[in-house]
């Protein structure tokens, strides 16, 4: 998985944020008071027990986590190398961070919380680097078959506790002595891969349901050979970063950067994967049929300029959202989905902006992009004979491998998991074959060059008990119930966003895992404090409630169409109906312009609508408010 900011950080600038705050007048006369904050998260005429979205039987919940996330002890660790070269700082300064979560001497803990949920997927993977330590001497590939065999033990773990395994073979971890060889930009690696895959592939397909060849491939080659912030750890200027992105032109003139070479030496790899394993398990005794597939980086891009939006973001989506997918489709029984968040970009550089809430690992919250990047991928590639596999004749269905929130204080996280859940639904209902929805991750643990700052567990983890202990957050709770009943109620949601309301009005901190420059990661190895806020990120695509009435999210009407709650650094913003701007500033309904006048916008009225499935549909209009003051969001 990939949390990092750094995907578009190579090619893209920082631009002037368009955000302005305008101070409320002062509480002289009565009628420019400041209107008072709804402290209600949800209306008292909206059924709690209506189901905003039911998932059906087959559709199945998961959790997953990885082998360098969560295994100890492995032998010739880059990773650990790295930090211990000092270039991840939130590792040196976290208790015990040699032994994560001990998952390769004690799986079962780890395995029996997410057991506990209910789910019935787990997805984990092998570390190639502890199967392979050491480069095979000549004329033998040198796996090591007593790791395997323990690897195949813990898979039974899973299978025995009711859950199917789903297995990565690569997940960001390279054995160094190929990253000395030049990593995946050397053909050698695929073929080095391909042989490590069939012999992991032999041993475990009794206990394997699902396979993940690469996980976000692009964002390791990325990180890797192009930015060097991840191991080995490169030094890169400015001008070999853009030469690592270089595409082959000209016939050749122009040659390929290593981003090609080595994302080309991938796809290679995962067709020849693919196609072994099929025709393998057709002539051979194999428990099943192989299910194959990818775990695939994607976010919601978008431009901060105008420049940005014309030619950086579709330049992005291109390279990093739709080439590898492109290199495998007809080569996959199902396409996983890795999604976080919401990436702006401006024509040089990743960029944070005002109107954005974020994770504590710097990620913009944004569930509606999650509906628009699943039916682009709809859209583009299932509905093409393309997406039809070479070997079976099907057309692949998408799993969300990954979808999580770094939330150490679990104030977001469960209003997350219930916006993205309604996302994935509505996307279900628009036609998208989605057909499982896998959560990051089980408990805290290591998160790449973030160290240990980051927390995306549904289960805290002490780090200075000696025995790591875990607890439960509330969301646990949550998601454990989500995936027993596969269904989100109105009451769900309500109770999710009143938590974050409750913290911005309380003045909770939280952490916050980035260096003061809002892009790259901690500077100093430890946290920033960073307030709560009450930034309406909900997902405001709903199509319908699954039974009885919705009232739908706040619709953004006329010029202008922030598509986040606007909420000041001083005060609390929420929605207020127009009857009650009526009544409190002595205007007509009608003459609604007089207000938008006061503030200097030239439009920012709000509609929304109450639905029943067999009923009359309703409007109102309103507008955001703030106590103390307020802020728009300009596009």
């Amino acid at each position: 998985m990939m949390k990092a900011l750094a995907i578009g950080s190579l090619f893209f600038s920082q631009p002037s944020l368009a955000f302005r705050s305008e101070t409320a007048t002062k509480n002289n006369d009565p009628d420019d008071r400041p209107f008072e904050l709804s402290t209600t998260a949800h209306d008292s005429e909206d059924d709690e027990d209506t189901v905003l979205a039911s998932f059906d039987k087959d559709f199945f919940f998961g959790l997953a986590t990885a082998a360098a996330h969560v295994e100890e002890a492995v032998e010739n660790d880059p990773w650990v190398k790295f930090a211990k070269e000092g270039k991840v700082a939130a590792y040196s300064n976290a208790a015990q961070p040699d032994i994560r979560l001990k998952f390769w001497t004690e799986p079962e803990r780890e395995i029996d919380l997410a057991a506990a949920t209910g789910v019935t997927v787990f997805r984990l993977g092998v570390e190639w680097v502890r199967l392979q330590p050491k480069r095979p001497g000549q004329g033998e590939d040198i796996v090591d078959m007593v790791a395997l065999a323990r690897y195949k033990e813990i898979c039974q773990m899973v299978k025995d506790r009711g859950m199917k395994v789903m297995l990565t073979l690569f997940h960001h971890s390279l054995p160094g002595w190929l990253a000395e060889n030049g990593g995946w930009t050397n053909r050698e690696t695929t073929r080095t891969f391909l042989s490590f895959a069939k012999t992991v592939a032999l041993e475990l397909q009794p206990v394997v349901d699902y396979w993940v060849t690469f996980n976000e491939p692009h964002v390791f080659v990325l990180l890797v050979h192009c930015a060097g912030v991840w191991p080995p750890g490169k030094d890169m200027s400015t001008a070999g970063s853009i030469a690592c992105l270089a595409h082959r032109k000209l016939g050749g003139l122009i040659p390929a950067g290593d981003f090609q070479l080595a994302m080309d030496n991938i796809g290679r790899a995962h067709r020849s994967f693919y196609i072994w394993a099929h025709l393998h398990a057709r002539r051979n005794s194999w428990t099943g049929k192989p299910y194959i597939g990818v775990a695939h980086n994607v976010a919601d891009f978008q431009g901060a300029s105008l420049l940005a939006k014309t030619i950086s973001v579709p330049m992005t989506e291109q390279l990093f959202m739709k080439k590898f997918v492109q290199s495998v489709v007809g080569y996959i029984d199902y396409l996983g989905l890795n999604y976080y968040a919401k990436e702006m970009v401006a024509t040089s550089g990743a960029v944070l902006s005002e109107d954005v809430e974020y994770s504590e690992s710097g990620r913009g919250i944004h569930p509606d992009g999650f509906l628009k990047v699943i039916m682009d991928f709809h859209t583009e590639f299932a509905q093409d004979s393309s997406w039809t596999s070479v070997v079976t004749q099907k057309s692949p269905p998408m799993i969300i491998t990954e979808n999580g929130i770094a939330d150490e204080i679990d104030v977001y996280r469960p209003s997350f998991i219930v916006e993205h859940l309604l996302a994935v639904r509505e996307a279900i209902r628009r036609g998208a074959n989605v057909v499982g929805y896998i959560h990051w991750t089980v408990s805290d643990n290591w998160e790449w060059a973030d160290g240990y700052c980051p927390k995306f567990g549904l289960v805290e983890v002490d780090r200075s008990s000696g025995n790591l202990t875990r607890k439960p957050r509330p969301s646990y709770h949550l998601y454990s119930k989500f995936a027993r009943e596969k269904k989100v109620t109105v009451k769900d949601r309500a109770d999710a966003w009143q938590k974050v309301i409750n913290a911005s009005r309380d003045g909770v901190q939280r952490p916050f895992c980035r260096a003061m420059d809002g892009k790259t990661g901690l500077d100093d190895g430890w946290a920033h404090s960073r307030a709560v806020r009450a930034v309406d990120w909900r997902f405001t695509k709903l199509n319908q409630a699954e039974e009885g009435c919705y009232r739908s999210p706040w619709e953004i009407q006329g010029d202008i169409t922030p598509q986040y709650a606007p909420v000041s650094k001083t005060g609390f913003c929420d929605y207020l109906p127009a009857s009650n701007i009526s009544s409190w500033w002595h205007i007509p309904r009608g003459a609604l312009h007089v207000l938008r006048g006061q503030f200097g916008v030239s439009s920012d009225a709000f509609e929304r609508e109450k639905r029943c499935p067999k009923g009359v549909v309703t409007k109102e209009t309103g507008f955001w408010t703030c106590k103390g003051s307020r802020a728009h969001a300009l596009r």
